[in-house]
């Protein structure tokens, strides 16, 4: 790295360049994101002190960062957060990044539960967090749980949960989809869960076939619909009378997904598409039951 003194602008015009050039989609956005961590700079920030000069630590740091995302390392691992409906979320490798497609399923659920004073309500696979968490932020009266098998991405979500003042609010459970809270039942059971094919981990970007958790990707079982096979029908008995199941799905999974709902006895309400369009997120509810 040369000694000398460069602007926040020249940083930025060289690192758009680099990470347009490893294949990087929106490069000068990732760079100014990373100049904007280094700094410590909002938006406005920089576009007022777009030709001040940075010391030689600054620029060090941040040609380190733009060089991890050159290499594809995610965005968001590299300044270690993420946004998710109306917070910022901790990331690590240990948790899946949480997308903005997730956030229908959070709207969803909301646009349900609301009319309730005390839903329960548990996220199942719930990574960081951020679907849980999101749920307890705006629903004050509800009983949110959380569950996941992976103890690492359980430190994850109730280190979230402590930054957001929610620790009190979330109950957070080590295991296998619902078994951890068998016991319990519940207005809405919400998840997101692993459901790429193992045969299709070629074809996705190396910033998620390399660096974000397996486990939260690909079903152990190895079919895309293995843990929806598991999970459904489970969740039918955990359910009050007209409770919810709400699911996201992969592209090209919802029918599928909601004909599993139908064989295990809900009834599917809608099928909601992302803003491109893709069929994402699964809305079910549990028959009523006979008197």
């Amino acid at each position: 790295m040369s000694g000398t003194a460069q602007t926040a602008q020249s940083l930025l015009d060289k690192a758009t360049g680099r990470l347009s050039r490893a294949g990087i989609a929106d490069a000068a956005l990732d760079a100014e994101t990373l100049l904007r961590h280094v700094l410590g700079w909002d938006r406005a920030r920089l576009v007022t002190g777009a030709r001040e000069f940075v010391t030689q630590a600054e620029a060090a740091r941040f040609h380190s960062l733009v060089d991890e995302r050159a290499a594809r390392r995610p965005l968001q691992h590299l300044v270690g957060t993420q946004a998710f409906w109306r917070h910022e979320f901790l990331v690590t490798p240990d948790v899946l990044i949480p997308r903005p497609e997730t956030e229908i399923l959070v709207e969803a659920a909301l646009a349900r539960l609301a009319p309730l004073e005390r839903p329960r309500v548990v996220d199942v696979g719930t990574g960081s967090g951020a679907i849980a968490l999101s749920i307890a932020a705006e629903l004050a009266g509800a009983e949110v749980h959380a569950t996941d098998v992976s103890e690492p991405a359980l430190a994850v979500a109730r280190t979230n949960a402590r930054q957001l003042g929610l620790e009190a609010r979330v109950q957070f459970h080590c295991g296998d989809l619902l078994a951890p809270v068998r016991g319990l039942r519940f207005d809405a059971i919400l998840s997101n869960p692993p459901y790429v094919d193992r045969a299709d981990a070629a074809s996705l970007a190396p910033e998620v076939r390399d660096h974000e958790p397996a486990l939260a990707l690909f079903p152990a079982e190895g079919d895309a619909y293995a843990v929806y096979r598991r999970l459904i029908p489970a969740a039918a008995p955990l359910l009050r009378e007209g409770g919810w199941l709400l699911l996201e799905v992969g592209q090209g999974m919802a029918d599928t997904v909601a004909g599993l709902c139908t064989q295990a006895g809900f009834t599917v309400e809608a099928v909601l598409r992302d803003l491109q369009g893709i069929p994402r997120t699964v809305v079910a509810r549990v028959a009523e039951r006979a008197p």
